[in-house]
């Protein structure tokens, strides 16, 4: 493993610097109430230097959203005793957790889902544990894996667009109903009730 160069690791230290103080304002105040002047006042850099690291404010939100998904996607995958079930229902309960916790944030990264900065880790986390499913004879394997994964994400952002937009609602309980037709699917039994 190469060691940084001094230039490098000062990069990196302002870039830590201006992440951190920005989602401590975020946090503190709300995303939309804080501005790129007030964060650069607490990170102590200029505003050129912010935006030599973050294009815009949603930038800042974005790497926090990748950062978090991330690790909840690798944490779903490091779970291989589990059934497919389990292991996409733990996702799921984590996911839903974040997006509860840091709820104006979380709807930043659902509002900028689109572009070049759109972050994969979830769809990657699902497609990994789907795959393994589908290995283990769990999941059929009549469709593509990354068809997959992509429904059950669509999914979990609806439900989540509609219990913010709604303040009704219980999200953990809602993703988990989600979770039951994505893998049952809507069978003979479901319509004899």
């Amino acid at each position: 493993m190469t060691e940084l160069s001094r230039r490098e690791r000062k990069k990196k230290e302002t870039r830590e610097k201006i992440f951190s103080n920005a989602m401590q304002l975020f946090r503190l105040q709300g995303f939309t109430a804080t501005s790129v002047e007030q964060i650069t006042q607490v990170a102590d850099v200029g505003k050129g230097t912010f935006y030599n690291y973050f294009p815009t404010k949603e930038a800042v939100v974005m790497e926090f959203s990748r950062r978090s998904w991330q690790d909840l996607t690798n944490m779903g995958r490091q779970k291989p005793s589990l059934s497919t079930r389990q292991r996409l229902g733990i996702l799921l309960r984590d996911w839903a957790d974040f997006m509860i916790k840091d709820r104006e944030i979380a709807w930043v990264t659902i509002r900028s889902r689109e572009g070049s900065d759109y972050d994969l880790s979830l769809h990657y986390g699902l497609l990994a544990i789907i795959t393994v499913g589908q290995q283990n004879g769990e999941i059929s394997r009549e469709f593509d894996p990354a068809f997959l994964a992509e429904s059950l994400e669509g999914m979990m952002v609806q439900h989540f667009i509609r219990w913010f937009v709604s303040g009704k609602g219980n999200l953990h309980e809602e993703l988990n109903h989600a979770l039951s037709v994505f893998l049952d699917g809507l069978s003979e039994k479901i319509w004899e009730a």
